[in-house]
């Protein structure tokens, strides 16, 4: 390409200039400066402050110029992204803002710009929706758009399109029956091997982001399959303000734990006050031969009761406590749990179980009374 009539080297095209704005993060270059080029200090309006500078001018007589002036010309690397002001400045001291500095200017600059960018690398993750009807009658659907908007602010974004979609339905017994539970479980089992195992095999490292809208027994059983080996997240539906995301990533919440001798009975039971406060009364009007009942309460008892992984945590840790008093001290291998509690519990509770460690877990669940329904470690 020919010199122009002024003797300088070919401009830059379109793509090269892109690439520098893309590499300078649309800042000034100039070693301290910062300064944003597409936005107005004052008035905040969008408008194009960028001066696309040389390092080495495009004219043998310019500021910086040498033999490869026209050889550099248009070339990524002998271009600087700077503001007006900075722009004037090292081409009227090319003797204080030489080649080198410059050229250490712009590296620097962009390495840093680099490394803020790979720091906000939102790792993939899987989303799994796990979706069956409360009490057998009331449908479940999880909205995957307001799914995705939570993994985005954990910093992650979704594998696919769509979610892996684990949906359990079982219309041909009632609830409250052994039958059920039996048949839900199975299904559950089957597809798990089905659909989560397979992509541990395809995919070992993965991370499954858990999205459930299903019964407290289900979830607590899908969190035991799952067990606590893998990178998992799980979420929570929240009504005020309709979201998945976590309210808070700071402690909200506190769990006390108490154990209550009931009379002389061999059994254990654990009763979850979380959401609600759950009588003993009703323990005991389905639970014969009870001696001790330890009672985890949250002292905010309500909804919204866990509304952090901070307070996941606190709570699983409390109930792994209980697990480990019943098991090393109790001497007792099976415990019957009573739960009012929120989804990302009853997760926590089944992921964390650690068959032999831990007693067996008989799960009950609220119908108009507490009714026997899963048990985990058996």
């Amino acid at each position: 390409m020919a010199k122009d009539k002024k003797g300088r080297g070919p401009k830059p095209t379109n793509i090269t200039v892109m690439k520098l704005v893309a590499n300078a993060g649309g800042r000034c270059q100039f070693s301290g400066c910062n300064k944003q080029l597409f936005i107005d200090s004052i008035t905040m309006e969008d408008l194009n402050n960028t001066n696309v500078a040389h390092i080495v001018a495009s004219s043998l007589d310019g500021p910086r110029g040498n033999e490869e002036s026209f050889e550099l010309s248009d070339k990524l690397e002998n271009l600087m992204l700077l503001c007006q002001e900075h722009h004037k400045l090292i081409d009227e001291r090319p003797n204080e803002y030489t080649v080198e500095i410059l050229k250490e200017m712009k590296n620097s600059q962009e390495e840093e710009v680099k490394k803020l960018l790979d720091e906000m690398h939102y790792p993939e993750t899987k989303v799994v929706v796990f979706e069956s009807p409360i009490k057998n009658k009331i449908k479940a659907k999880v909205d995957f758009k307001k799914a995705c908007e939570a993994i985005r602010e954990s910093e992650k974004k979704s594998d696919s399109r769509y979610p892996l979609t684990i949906n359990l339905e079982c219309e041909e017994y009632d609830y409250n029956s052994n039958e059920f539970w039996k048949s839900i479980e199975g299904k559950l089992e089957r597809i798990f091997s089905k659909k989560i195992e397979e992509v541990y095999i395809d995919y070992p490292s993965s991370i499954l982001s858990i999205f459930p809208i299903a019964p407290i027994p289900l979830i607590a059983k899908f969190g035991n399959l799952l067990g606590d080996k893998k990178t998992i997240d799980i979420y929570q539906k929240t009504r005020e303000p309709d979201t998945w995301k976590w309210l808070s990533k700071e402690k909200t919440n506190d769990f006390k734990v108490e154990k209550v001798k009931i009379g002389n009975g061999k059994k254990v039971a654990i009763v979850l006050s979380l959401t609600a406060e759950i009588n003993f009364e009703r323990i005991t009007s389905v639970l014969e031969d009870i001696g001790i009942i330890y009672h985890l309460k949250a002292e905010r008892n309500s909804v919204d009761c866990i509304k952090s992984l901070e307070d996941l945590k606190n709570f699983g840790q409390k109930f792994l406590s209980i697990c480990d008093e019943i098991k090393n001290i109790d001497k007792e291998e099976e415990v019957f749990l009573f739960p009012a509690m929120p989804v990302s519990a009853a997760f926590e509770i089944g992921r964390r179980h650690m068959r032999g460690a831990h007693p067996i877990i008989h799960i009950y669940d609220e119908n108009n009374g507490f009714i026997k329904t899963i048990t985990i470690g058996g």
